[in-house]
């Protein structure tokens, strides 16, 4: 029920900038409310006491000010006014008029003088004159009425009565107007901090709003009304569902409901407004409390916290390029390291003769220069990617990639004993990155050698069709399951298993491999069944100039 009253006593307001009308309209509304109330409740009681007459009119001034409050719904202001003078002063002359008709003297013509002080304030310029000299005179019209209904002498008496009647008018005349002439200061007042509030939040880089208890907006800058494409007057006032679009409502409604219970819930989200902008939002609501902590209404607040996101999301981006370097530089120090370590074990066993120290000394030399040659290389490309993964396209010769990889994994090779060919044509020349293409490749030819029995075979084909180079790179090891190619594509990361010698891994190769070739425009495709090897194909731009 008080929410219904309330929606009443709301009628017409939406919109309304101006401080004093808005108290107008306001005023009107509560009056006639309770003026309808109280003509019911009085069509009660003569009801009760048998007087039809008095029934009839109070009980039409009932219906009547309800239409009052009809016509400040559609926004007649000034006929809402009107009609509410005319149907308060019409009543209060039936009335008293009927009373004279049926003997009853009584003082109803009285009223009329607070109804002179409403009139005043409700109109501007000469009108509030006019009508406060209009209803005056009905005044004075009902009391000589009256005095000569009763068959009393128009004597001195009765004129001092019309004398006193008339000093009290012009007090309260000059009482209206003063507190007018306050209560104009005190909204101009008002209206200045109203201006001087409204300059300060509409120049903040935020969407501020403020909402009362009902979830109507009783002030917001000028942010919503740029977002929303929807004039400030017109969302001062509306309720949150009218205004957000859905896919804010659905969010914010629930934290709205919270902050009503005395919660202040924060929010960070990706979030698309009405004009078509698209930004990271970060805000609060709050609730708004009285002296007496009672909570009258929500302030909320709304940041665009992109360029912070953005720059979270580089930190964290840098975070997984740095791990993924040092897993990458690791894995391709340890290949030939691990070659060292066999050479100095062969050496130190004592059954070497000097012609075999000398050739192993050699091939230590060889590998040591192709080690630094590795780590000089790991290290100037870590060095620009230092902010991401960044590519620097060069024509490439696929052949000496794959050639130099696989004499990375000599020892590998020979220790198992893998069979291995390469077939790549003269003109395999792509344009990429020569030191993504080479981390890649070194990767799926390690994997291929890690999973490939002894005695197995490592085929390794590159043909150019068209505006294309194909490399394929096929084993015959132990193949892989279709829902781990699938995660390999997705460039999940994979749990390490050990090869087919025990050999160990990072479960990032292949993943950061393919991350690497789809930043330099080329497709992977993966054909494998468990224990009948594996087939990967690379399908790179070739080189125009080639």
């Amino acid at each position: 029920m008080k929410k219904f009253l309330s929606k009443i006593n709301q009628a017409g307001l939406e919109g309304l900038e101006d401080p004093l009308n808005y108290r107008r309209v306001l005023f009107v509304n509560n009056i006639s409310l309770v003026s309808s109330g109280v003509s019911f409740l009085v069509t009660l009681l003569v009801a009760f006491e048998g007087l039809f007459p008095q029934f009839i009119i109070t009980f039409c001034g009932g219906l009547l000010f309800l239409f009052v409050i009809y016509f400040n719904s559609k926004q007649y202001y000034s006929l809402a006014r009107f009609s509410f003078l005319i149907i308060s002063v019409g009543l209060l002359t039936v009335a008293s008029y009927t009373a004279l008709g049926q003997g009853r003297f009584n003082e109803v013509e009285n009223i009329l003088i607070g109804f002179m002080a409403v009139n005043y304030l409700l109109y501007d310029g000469r009108f509030r004159y006019i009508g406060f000299i209009l209803i005056y005179g009905v005044l004075l019209w009902l009391k000589f009425m009256k005095q000569g209904h009763s068959g009393l002498p128009y004597d001195l008496n009765f004129y001092l009565t019309i004398q006193n009647v008339t000093i009290l008018c012009l007090l309260l005349f000059l009482f209206v107007h003063a507190f007018r002439k306050s209560l104009l200061k005190a909204f101009l007042k008002l209206k200045e901090k109203d201006e001087l509030l409204y300059s300060m939040i509409d120049n903040v880089p935020l969407y501020i709003g403020l909402l009362d208890q009902e979830m109507r907006y009783k002030m917001v800058n000028i942010n919503y009304e740029r977002s929303f494409g929807v004039d400030r007057d017109k969302i001062i006032g509306s309720h949150v569902n009218d205004v957000l679009p859905e896919n804010i409502l659905s969010k914010h409604l629930p934290m709205i409901e919270q902050a009503l219970k005395g919660e202040s819930p924060e929010f960070l989200e990706l979030t698309k407004m009405p004009n078509g902008n698209i930004f990271y939002a970060g805000g609060r609501y709050s609730p708004v409390r009285t002296d007496t902590g009672e909570i009258s209404g929500i302030s909320v607040f709304v940041n665009d916290v992109s360029k912070l996101e953005e720059a979270k999301n580089k930190l964290k981006a840098a975070n997984s390029t740095k791990d993924k370097l040092f897993s990458i530089i690791a894995h391709d120090i340890r290949g030939p390291l691990d070659l060292f370590d066999g050479l100095v074990d062969y050496s130190s066993s004592g059954n070497i003769s000097k012609e075999e120290f000398i050739q192993h000394q050699k091939s230590v030399k060889n590998k040591l220069s192709d080690l630094k040659e590795t780590v000089n290389t790991l290290l100037e490309w870590a060095r620009t990617q230092l902010d991401g993964i960044n590519t620097f396209p060069t024509p490439t010769n696929i052949n000496d990639i794959v050639k130099s990889n696989l004499e990375l994994y000599e020892g590998l090779i020979a220790k198992k004993n893998i069979m291995t060919s390469v077939d790549i044509v003269s003109d395999a020349i792509a344009y990429l990155d020569a030191n993504h293409l080479k981390i890649g490749v070194r990767n799926m030819i390690h994997n291929s050698l890690k999973f490939t029995e002894k005695d197995g075979t490592l085929s390794i084909r590159g043909v150019r069709k068209e505006s294309k180079v194909i490399l394929e790179i096929e084993d015959n090891g132990l193949g892989m399951e279709a829902k781990r190619i699938e995660s390999i594509l997705n460039k999940d990361l994979q749990n390490s298993k050990s090869g087919t010698e025990g050999e160990g891994g990072t479960g990032l190769g292949l993943s950061f491999s393919l991350e690497l070739l789809e930043k330099n425009n080329c497709d992977v495709k993966i054909e494998s069944e468990v224990g009948n090897g594996t087939k990967i194909i690379i399908s790179m731009q070739a080189d125009i100039g080639n």
